[in-house]
């Protein structure tokens, strides 16, 4: 009988050491086009360096012992991902209907929760020099956005043309055949560095803001709410603001010395 009891006692403590071993694995889904600073490289591939987003990322999850698993799709094939819990997380502003779906973290007023935010960034016009596009808003403005990308409440007449990319956005402002396009123009309340050299010009103040949250699928954070808790903390610890305008910096001076195609 006591042989039975020191089995079992071992076969226990086995079980548990096993348990405390064993690593909680994030899948985790993000564009698949290049969106400095925050992501680079285009396609499947996972690019070296990767963008600050995932850097920021990649040091939470060691923090935490969490194996980060990346996987790179269209947006909207992410946030359909998660809906059907098919990924465990992505990085998305706040929006009341994704809430059926995605947890965010909340405040006790169960508001978004802006000290656990991931990024927060402004967004600017971006017109060809002196074209004073909002000015004329009555005659109408076009405005070329990436698929995907959630649209805000522009003022009367401005009507939206989805596209491919955001360089793509940027060629048909070049062009003349939309009226101007939208760029990340401050990170964190502090100007992002830009290289529009040819024709175009960054329009100041910001049309608006947006805040990026680390956002989980329902099964992953039910299954381990306190291990999410704890990435959404270790996010603030591994954030390296600086990194930001590095991509951005280095972003810039390609699109300096780019030759016009």
């Amino acid at each position: 009988m006591n042989g039975v009891r020191a089995l079992l006692c071992l076969l226990s403590l086995t079980i548990t050491a096993a348990q405390a071993n064993t690593t909680t694995g994030l899948n985790f889904c993000y564009e698949d086009k290049q969106l400095l600073p925050y992501y680079a490289g285009d396609g499947e591939q996972i690019a070296s360096p990767p963008g600050v987003t995932i850097e920021h990322l990649q040091a939470a999850a060691k923090l935490t012992r969490i194996q980060l698993m990346l996987q790179r799709k269209p947006w909207l094939r992410c946030l359909q991902l998660l809906e059907q819990n098919k990924v465990d997380a992505l990085v998305a502003t706040y929006a009341e209907s994704r809430r059926s779906f995605a947890v965010y973290p909340l405040t006790s007023n169960d508001e978004p929760d802006n000290r656990l935010a991931l990024s927060q960034h402004s967004t600017c016009l971006v017109q060809r020099h002196n074209d004073n596009v909002m000015q004329r808003s009555g005659a109408g403005i076009i405005i070329a956005r990436p698929l995907g990308y959630a649209t805000p409440d522009y003022p009367v007449g401005v009507s939206i043309v989805p596209v491919q990319s955001q360089q793509q956005a940027f060629d048909l402002v070049k062009q003349g055949r939309v009226d101007a396009t939208t760029t990340l123009c401050e990170v964190n309340q502090l100007p992002a560095p830009t290289g529009f050299t040819e024709g175009l010009e960054v329009v100041y103040p910001p049309l608006y803001q947006t805040t990026g949250y680390l956002v989980f699928s329902k099964a992953f954070y039910l299954q381990h709410q306190k291990l999410a808790t704890s990435l959404w903390q270790a996010l603030q610890q591994t954030q390296e603001p600086q990194r930001y305008y590095q991509y951005l910096q280095t972003e810039a001076t390609l699109q300096q010395t780019e030759k016009p195609r």
